[in-house]
Formats: structure tokens, sequence, C-alpha cells
């Protein structure tokens, strides 16, 4: 295998191989000649003669990609005869053609960037010792690469030379066989002899083969005169016109026939063509040959037959014909072509004056991607002078994490010819970056690409107001944290990532208390206890875990990449503990606690609102379990909840049929052993025949808000049934009915104005309805005028469960209460806890000192009444006496008594059998 770096030594081969080799090249030679001779004739640029010709190369050296770089005319590299004095060194390279060849061996022309314009090693070798290079095992990339080159296997590269300058390098790379020294010679043979030809040696020469057939084809020079769209005209060594063709006449405006034999003076300066005259007559005199060879003049004055002078453009060709030499001028009016470069020239002032005068960022690059233009905005944005933007400085500019994707995007979209945009930032230093929106669109002359245009306009603004506004779409503006809509997205994406990374934990969290605060301390408190809240939540996760603010006073935090489900409780536990401790606002101490539910799972076995929905059952349970703990999910917890929204549905089909019934417990005075009233007490019927107790769903019925249409109910039906009690005569007129309200119940508007409508459509005196209210109750409703409402009706109250509550004794004075009931729980205890008689006692002489009757609850023994009637307790209801019935058996009840009416007379209880027994007084 070659070594990357072989060098071709000097010719070394026989003379057999030397004549093979030259005449290989002679016919490689005639080919290219006898393909694109005709085009080069007709004009061709530096870049299409490059690109044929490296056509040719790759197909003698059977290879697919090549190109040639230039070194530029002011870059060239001296090859000194004496090795021991360094060349000198080009400072950059150009890329002056590209081509590849498929499979079909069809040629693309590739438009392309050099990736980097400093000569690196491979090039500066060649340069340095004026040799072709070739490899066929690439272990490392030649430096100076096309943007858009393929894997290179093999490569060869060889120096363009003109005379003793290296003016270019070829480069060919994955040929089909293995490059050598033999393909290398016959390619360097080839390339010496091809970068002689240049545009106007080729037009010459076709000049000198059209005039060396003067003498032999007359007729053909005539059709080609004629045939030509530049004036030709030809002088002797006089000065006067021998030949003119109708091109010429129109240029200089005069006819064919009038201008032979004039001088050519009156066509063309005399400053221009008297050095030639004499040129010709010293030739003529001395015998000597002028050289054949064509020359060019440009912008020469020349002179119309109207006398309007304009400018030309000439090629030069002497001619010897016998004995005498004639001149031959080929003449290009350039009028029009400097009439465009004026116009064209106001149009740059023109775009240069806009430019600068614009708004906008404005910068003009070449078909190299260089910057060659940039007005001052730029330089404004970019923080750059005009000098460092220009070639690649401009890059600079770009963000470094942009740059690249932005300029591979926008290469290929204006090669694509389609105008490309983008938004991104400028960074003079990383920390002052201008975002920018960014066009650029191509510029085209015939069709050919030849370099774009970039507008850049500043966005910041815009950019900064539209951040603004993703952040208040997914963070809460209160604490920061991600609000309700993006917290989705992040637990989607955990989730998403779980099966190969580890288990997500959801914890929902609950905030224990928190309206108490809002409520006593008001709700810029409430906002900062909140925001620090927020800030103790983010201090237990890690970096990569995310902590939400769904709403109110409900959290959540997404535990990902568990291998541990324990760890998700850990957490929870330290959020718990995080919370409890009290918060500083304002130089005051505020307490909270927090309720945590958790659901831990993955992508195999949950999505997000199963993970949503099981966290939210687990919360319940936290809260319902006494709060300021956490709770797991389960599928215990699961059936709960389906079992729970079984009931909310057969309570919401109950209240719309009225399936509901009263039941009725007696409560009697102690001292006279009369009745005293009724408490009406809430059954739910099943088609069994079992009756289900309020304890079991009026907490359901509250969260729900049917307690609103069941309460009403109640108290209507208890009205109606004491009015049918009292039409029968089983009941006195100072009997009551008294009847349970929630704090719901309460809460409602206009419930006294309702109570009111009931009472007068069943015709009862307000006097005779109690309305049994809980602490909790009183408690929440203490600020509204709902109970004194309900007094000025003539509606008697009642506080029930007393001694259950942890303010009863602050309100107790406040209220205009009539009745006080005792919990069931000392009244059972009486006799068995000295506790809780010094209770019941304490209760009895604070409701005596306010001058509240007392009704004692729950009473299942008879040794109960002469301690209670002892201390002063005017009634009882319990078990003792009966137990809460329907309808019919308290109609039985009551009409097995003595025909006389508890209410009317003294009856009084043996208590000596331990049965309640009426007597007469």
């Amino acid at each position: 295998m070659n070594d990357p770096k072989t060098r071709i030594p000097g010719s070394e081969n026989d003379r057999r191989v030397d004549y093979e080799l030259r005449r290989s090249v002679d016919k490689i030679q005639s080919r290219f000649l006898s393909r694109v001779g005709d085009r080069i004739v007709r004009g061709m640029s530096l870049r299409e003669l490059n690109e044929e010709l490296l056509i040719e190369a790759l197909s003698v050296a059977s290879a697919s990609y090549g190109f040639v770089l230039s070194l530029g005319s002011h870059n060239v590299a001296d090859i000194s005869p004496d090795e021991t004095a360094p060349p000198s060194q080009p400072t950059q390279l150009e890329l002056t053609a590209a081509v590849s060849i498929n499979q079909n061996q069809q040629a693309k022309r590739l438009h392309e960037t050099l990736t980097n314009r400093k000569p690196e090693s491979l090039a500066k070798d060649v340069i340095d010792m004026g040799k072709a290079a070739f490899s066929n095992s690439v272990s490392k990339l030649p430096g100076n690469l096309p943007s858009g080159h393929p894997s290179i296997k093999s490569y060869a590269c060889l120096p363009m030379r003109d005379k003793n300058k290296i003016i270019a390098l070829m480069i060919l790379t994955n040929t089909r066989d293995q490059f050598d020294l033999v393909i290398v010679n016959q390619l360097q043979t080839m390339l010496d002899a091809f970068v002689r030809i240049q545009i106007y040696d080729i037009v010459n020469r076709g000049i000198h083969d059209v005039i060396e057939d003067v003498g032999r084809t007359s007729r053909q020079l005539v059709t080609l005169m004629d045939a030509s769209i530049n004036g030709i005209l030809t002088m002797d060594n006089k000065g006067m016109v021998t030949a003119f063709n109708p091109a010429c006449a129109s240029i200089f405006e005069i006819d064919v026939r009038k201008a032979l034999n004039t001088n050519i003076n009156l066509y063309l300066s005399n400053v221009d063509i008297e050095p030639i005259l004499k040129q010709l007559d010293a030739a003529q005199q001395s015998g000597q040959i002028i050289s054949g060879r064509p020359y060019r003049r440009t912008d020469v004055t020349a002179t119309k037959e109207t006398s309007v002078e304009f400018p030309v453009d000439l090629v030069i060709y002497h001619t010897s014909v016998d004995d005498a030499i004639f001149t031959t001028f080929i003449i290009d009016d350039i009028s029009d072509r400097i009439d465009s470069a004026r116009k064209l020239q106001y149009t740059l002032d023109q775009f240069q004056t806009l430019a600068r005068l614009a708004p906008v960022g404005i910068i003009q690059l070449d078909i190299e991607w260089t910057c060659q233009y940039a007005n001052d905005m730029w330089c404004q944005l970019s923080r750059l002078s005009r000098e460092d933007t220009l070639d690649s400085g401009w890059t600079e500019a770009l963000h470094p994490d942009e740059v690249v994707y932005m300029l591979t995007d926008m290469r290929k979209a204006l090669v694509n010819k389609q105008t490309y945009h983008r938004e991104m930032r400028l960074c003079a230093a990383l920390d002052e970056c201008t975002w920018i929106s960014l066009s650029a669109t191509a510029l085209h002359i015939n069709g050919r690409l030849t370099g774009s245009l970039i507008v850049v306009v500043d966005i910041t603004e815009k950019h900064l107001a539209e951040e603004r506004l993703k952040q208040s779409a997914h963070y809460d503006t209160l604490t920061g944290l991600l609000n309700r809509m993006f917290f989705l997205d992040r637990l989607g994406q955990a989730i998403e990532s779980s099966v190969r990374r580890g288990d997500v934990a959801l914890l929902f969290i609950d905030l224990d208390g928190f309206k108490a605060v809002n409520d006593t301390l008001g709700h810029m408190i409430g906002d900062e206890l909140l925001k620090l809240v927020a800030n103790r939540l983010l201090e237990t996760v890690r970096e990569e875990d995310t902590v939400a603010r769904l709403g109110g006073d409900e959290f959540t935090i997404t535990l990902t990449h568990l291998t541990d489900d324990y760890d998700a409780g850990r957490v929870a536990e330290k959020v718990v503990d995080y919370l409890r401790e009290p918060f500083n606002i304002e130089n005051e101490e505020v307490f909270i606690s927090a309720s945590v539910g958790i659901a831990v799972g993955n992508a195999k076995n949950s999505d997000s609102s199963t993970l949503i929905k099981q966290a939210d059952i687990a919360l319940y349970r936290a809260k319902d379990s006494g709060r300021s703990r956490y709770v797991f999910f389960t599928p215990e917890l699961d059936q709960e909840r389906r079992d729970r929204s079984v009931l909310i549905t057969s309570l919401r089909r109950a209240v719309d049929r009225n399936d509901f019934e009263l039941f009725y417990q007696p409560q009697l005075r102690i001292k006279e052993q009369t009745l005293l009233g009724f408490e009406a007490l809430l059954r739910w019927p099943q088609e069994s025949g079992d009756r289900v107790r309020p304890q079991e769903f009026i907490d359901v019925l509250e969260e729900t808000g049917l307690i609103s249409d069941v309460g009403q109910w109640a108290i209507e039906e208890a009205c109606r049934q004491y009015q049918i009690w009292l039409k029968k005569g089983l009941i006195g007129d100072d009997t009551t009915m008294s009847v349970n309200v929630s704090a719901r119940q309460l809460g409602m508007p206009r419930f006294a104005s309702q109570v009111a409508c009931i009472l007068q459509r069943q015709a009862m005196k307000p006097s005779a309805l109690i309305l049994e209210i809980t602490e909790s109750a009183l408690v929440n409703n203490i600020e509204s005028n709902v109970i004194d409402q309900i007094k000025q009706l003539g509606i008697q109250i009642s506080l029930d469960d007393f001694g259950t509550g942890y303010s009863s004794l602050a309100y107790l004075s406040q209220l205009p209460l009539d009745h006080l009931k005792i919990d069931r729980s000392f009244i059972m205890n009486i006799t068995k806890n000295e506790h809780a008689v010094t209770i019941v006692k304490s209760i009895i002489a604070l409701a005596r000192t306010l001058g509240i009757q007392v009704i004692a609850e729950g009473v299942e023994d008879a040794y109960v009444l002469p301690l209670l009637e002892a201390e002063g307790c005017e009634a009882y209801q319990g078990y003792y006496f009966s137990r809460p019935l329907p309808v019919s058996d308290m109609e039985l009840l009551l009409g097995g008594l003595d025909d006389i009416q508890l209410g009317h007379y003294v009856n009084f209880i043996d208590l000596g059998d331990g049965r309640p027994r009426l007597v007469n007084g």
C-alpha cells in the first residue's frame, strides 16, 4: 500500500514509457479540445473550464469525486530552482470547481463551500515540493475539503503549474482501482499542458486559423466575417482598411464599401494605432517576423462616422501574406457594457444607501458564503466592526450553539432556491445576546447562484414578550412552580421514559388549615404562605423531579427514576415534616400541615389519568384518616372510592324519588316526667327492608350538596307530622319538634326565609320548631346573621353534641341558644368515669348560668336520671325510654299511653323495676 505522502520522483522512466505517456496525453488533449473547444471560443468562465478539466481527469483516473483549489493571483507559490530557498506560502485557498461522477458515469457540477481556506498539511506539502502526492489508504482526511464531500477512501493531489508557479491544486478521490505513479504521471503531464490553455489563447488560436486560411479559402473568410457578431477590421502596414465586415459597419455606422481603403484613424484612435504602424514598418524593413500570438487592448476609444466617440475592446493579430503584413482587429463595442456597469454601479450605490439607512441588519455573501458587504445596523446588532464582519468574520456573531445548524440549513435552502428563515441569537459574548429574525435569499445571475442576501431584524422585545407569555402559560404566577397544564405535560414525559429509567411516583399534596389562615389573617398572608410552601417543597426533591401547583392550596410532586417505591414515602414524610414547622410571616408564626396521597406506576401499567386518579384517592384517605400524614394508593382504596361513587349515585336517585323517611325519638322532662317533644331523625330505607343510618351517608350528602334538598324535605316532613299528631290529640300544644340542620344548610342563601315558608305551609307555630345545630356549624356561621334571622322568626335553637367542639365556651355566650344537648359520650360514662361526671356538672352549671335548657342525650340507664336531676338537667332522650321509631310505631306508643295527655298532667316514672311506667299524679 502506498504511503499517504508518496512523492513522484524525477523522470526515471525509459524513453519508451515517456513516448507512450506523451502519446496518451496527446489523445486526451485532443479529445478534450474536440469536446469543449467550441464552447471556449464562444466564452467559458474559469470555473467552467476547470469543471470540464475535472471531468476529463476523473475519467482518466476512474475516480468519482474531485475539486480544484485555486491559490489566487496574489497567492501563487513560486517553485524556486534553488531547493534551499523556502517557497512563499499562500495565505488562503479558494474552491474553484467541484465535480462528482455517479454510477451511470454522469457528471454533476457542485456548488460547495470550502470548510477551511487555510492550507493544511497535504496542501502545504504539495505546494512546497511542487510535486503530486497520493494515497490509497486514508487514515486521516486531508484538511482542505469542500463542505459536502463524500467519504474519502483514496486521493491524489496534483499541482497545476504555470511555468515556475503553482496556481492551483487538483484533488481527485475515490478511484475504482488504485492511484499509482503511472496514472499520476499521466494526469500531471495532462495538467501541465492544459493549464496553459486560457480562454483568449483558444479564441486567438481560432482567429489565427481563420487568418491563415485567407489565401486558400477567401469564401470561407467572407462567410465567417459576415456571420460574426463582433466587428472584424483588417488594415495593411500603411494603415489602410482592407477588410470591413457588416458587424463593423453597424458599429461605426458606415457602409462597408465606403469604409474600404479608408485610413483606420477614422475609426480608431491614433494613440493606439501609431505604435502598431511603427512596429509593422520596422518589421517590414528588417524582415523580422512579428509574433502571431493575439493580444488584447481594452477600453480603446473608437469614433463613429458621425464623430461620436465610444469605447471598444480589441483583440489584435498580425499575419503575413506573401511579403505583406496585415493586422486584424476584432472589435467589441462595450458601450452597452459600460452603460450597464454604470447602471449597476448606480444600483449598487442605491442599494448601499438604502442598506445604510435601513433599520434592519443587511449582509451580502458571495458564492463561498463569505461576507462582501455589511451595513451599519448589522454592525450595531452584532457588535462587530465592518472589518471584523467581512470574509468569514460574520459567523463570529452567531451563537455557538446554533451556528453549525444555521449554516447547514441555510445553504441547503438557498441551493434549492428557497428562502430561508430562522429565529436565533446574535452573541458578542454569551451574556450579551440579541434575539433576531434572520431571512436569507439567493442571488442569481443568468440562473447561476452567485451569492445571497441576509436581512436581520431585532426581535428581542418580541421574544421576551413571548417568553413572558410562555411563562404565564406554563408556570404559576404566584409561586413560580409549574401550573396544571405544564404539570400534565411533564407527567406524561416522565411516564413515557419510565420503561427504561425506573418508576414514576406522583404525590398529591393538600394543605390542612389553609382556609382558616386565609379567613383569619387575610389573603395577602395566605399568598405569602403559598410561596413559602412552594420553596419548602422544592427543598424536598431532586433537580430532575417536578413540583407543580394545581391551584388553591393543592400541589403535586412528580418523582422519576425510582428503583424503590418507598423512596416516594421518604419524600412524602419529609414534606409532611417540613410543612409542620411554623412559617414566619410578618413577624407572626403561622402553622399548617399537609396531607399527601401517593401513586406509583410506569408506562407498562399506568398513564397520566390513572396516576392522577390514584393519587387523588390516596389523598382523600389521608385527609379522612386525620390529616397531616401520607397514604399510598392501594387497590382497596380504589374499591372504597368505587363504593362511595355507587353510594353517591344511589343517593342522587333517592333524592329524586324522595326515598327518605323520618324516625322520631321522644324527649322527656326529668322532674315532671312529661313529654317535652321529639327529635326527627333521617333514615334511608332499602329494598331489603333495612334502613341506613345517617352516619353512613350524611357526609356524602353534604359533600355533593344534596343535603340542601334533603334537609329542606326533613324540616317540612317533621312539621307536617307534628301537625297530624297534634290534630289526632296524641301530643299537646307545648310539645316541640327538633330537626337537625348542617353547616351547609345554614350557609345556603335564603335559608331562614325557606324555613318561614315551610312553617306557613304547614300552619305550625314557630316556637314548636327547634333547629339542632352542631358546634362546628355554629362556628362556621358565627359571622353571618342567619342565626339572628332564625330567632327573629320565633324558632328555637338547640346546640347539639355539646362538649365535643374545640371552641364551645368561647362562642357559647355569644349565641342566642334555647337548648343545649350534652353529648351521649359523657352520659354513657357518667357512672364509670369521675371526669365525665365533672364535665357533665360543669356543662349543666354553665348552661343554667346562661339561662339555657339542658337536654341529656343517650340515656340508657335509669340510675343516671337522679344525678342529672340533682344537677339541674331539665330533660333527656335515649333508649331507656324509647329508640327512634317510624311514624306508625310512634303513634302506637303514644296511643298506648294513658288517655290523659302527657303534656297536660304530671306523670311520674317508677324507677323501682328499671322500666318507665306512667302513673297518674
